[in-house]
């Protein structure tokens, strides 16, 4: 007879918690949880940082003394196949990665993808090793008792306790990362990209950042967050996110206002205008400006989204064929200085309107007109303020107060203000009265 011979290949299971007794010890938590977290030794840098024109006067090889930076983070395993999560700013132009494992094996490791906007990178060694799983969107509250791990000022695995300080923190002006946990488990330089897990072993977050100076406020990228994009950098080593081209500030009673539309954008061509609030994408409910980012971010570049807005006093549906969110590289503000005009007399022109004294400039340098004061039994009393900077009215672009005053003549119900405020624009939406 023919000998069938059967090969099997070991595969590690996920990280399995013991039963254990909390208020007593979480030893057995952290010696579960540790063969799956890794400490991550990082080079960078093939030669010295000078420009071309002066390596190529100087009398020797400069590339016999190459220029590297070693940097050192942590990581934790989130498959069978060896794959591993960590920050982004870890791992920025490795040329060498190497993962040190509770029991001292060095595996090299690789870039598999990365995804700059939420600082997180996926990486992979060979073989296969215990793994941790990635926490769903749930239930967690401030005050959840949470363990943070990593290789914290390079002393090697460490594990530090503390709850939940706070949820949906922003840690830049970009909406897409301000959902982040706060923790008070001590967290050091050396533990970004680390886990920070719950009593049953999932993970909810990965530690990302600190206050500098403050170890005991740390903020970690929510584990649900980083579970939408692992497929994405598997598979294109990116992540595409559908882009709606506008800037969105909260709207009053929910849904999210558009304060400023891009020109030739997807928004822009669908015929989104400034004031319209966004109510539904998709028929899903739109809460704040923080959600309309992340709902369109999760969704791909050419999906045709419904978005459900108000105008006025009217509900209408557009369809929007979303684009490709720019990457922060693309996003860089220009360092061109403005042309500077010839000094011109200015004559200043003011108006009374509904209870509103307005103030502009003429010729002015400036858009926009101000509100000079707002009276107690204005309509507008609670919506403007003084030394507001209207922008436009329902729309139309005003500079001079003499505009706001016919445009507001024309107009019944709700009138929509664009302005500026201590240098952060608004949208403004407020009754006119009956």
């Amino acid at each position: 007879e023919d000998t069938v011979w059967l090969w099997t290949v070991a595969q590690a299971a996920p990280v399995v918690i013991p039963d254990y007794d909390p208020s007593r010890s979480l030893a057995p938590l952290v010696e579960a949880v540790s063969p799956a977290v890794v400490s991550l030794e990082v080079e960078s840098g093939n030669g010295p940082d000078l420009p071309e024109e002066i390596l190529r006067r100087l009398p020797f090889d400069p590339h016999q003394f190459p220029r590297t930076r070693t940097g050192e983070g942590s990581g934790f395993f989130v498959s069978d196949a060896g794959e591993l999560v960590t920050n982004w700013h870890v791992v920025e132009g490795a040329s060498s990665i190497v993962a040190v494992t509770s029991d001292g094996r060095r595996l090299p490791a690789r870039v598999l993808g990365s995804d700059q906007a939420l600082d997180v990178a996926l990486l992979q060694v060979d073989g296969s090793e215990p793994w941790l799983s990635l926490a769903e969107a749930g239930t967690l509250r401030v005050g959840d008792w949470v363990v943070a791990m990593g290789n914290a000022l390079g002393l090697g695995s460490t594990a530090t306790v503390g709850i939940v300080s706070g949820r949906g923190r922003t840690m830049s002006r970009d909406l897409l990362a301000s959902e982040f946990l706060q923790t008070d488990a001590a967290i050091n330089e050396g533990n970004s990209g680390g886990p920070v897990f719950g009593l049953d072993g999932s993970v909810l977050g990965m530690s990302t950042a600190t206050i500098q100076g403050a170890n005991t406020v740390g903020f970690a990228i929510p584990a649900h967050r980083i579970r939408q994009i692992l497929d994405d950098l598997r598979t294109a080593g990116k992540v595409q996110r559908g882009y709606l081209g506008i800037a969105p500030g909260d709207g009053d009673g929910g849904g999210a206002t558009v304060v400023e539309v891009t020109d030739d954008g997807p928004a822009d061509t669908a015929g989104l205008l400034v004031g319209d609030r966004i109510l539904r994408v998709d028929g899903q409910a739109i809460d704040d400006a923080r959600d309309l980012v992340v709902t369109i971010a999760a969704l791909s570049p050419g999906h045709r989204a419904a978005v459900d807005v108000s105008r006025g006093n009217k509900e209408r549906t557009l369809e929007v064929q979303l684009g490709a969110r720019p990457s922060p590289d693309d996003r860089v503000a220009t360092t061109e200085a403005p042309a500077m005009e010839e000094p011109r007399a200015v004559v200043t022109e003011e108006a009374r309107v509904q209870g509103l004294t307005l103030r502009g400039a003429r010729p002015s340098s400036e858009a926009g007109v101000t509100v000079a004061a707002v009276d107690a039994d204005s309509a507008f009393r609670g919506r403007l303020e003084a030394a507001d900077r209207i922008t436009s009215v329902n729309h139309r672009a005003v500079n001079t107060p003499r505009e706001v005053v016919g445009i507001l003549a024309r107009s019944s119900g709700d009138v929509t203000f664009e302005v500026e405020r201590a240098g952060a624009r608004k949208v403004i939406v407020a009754r006119l009265p009956d």
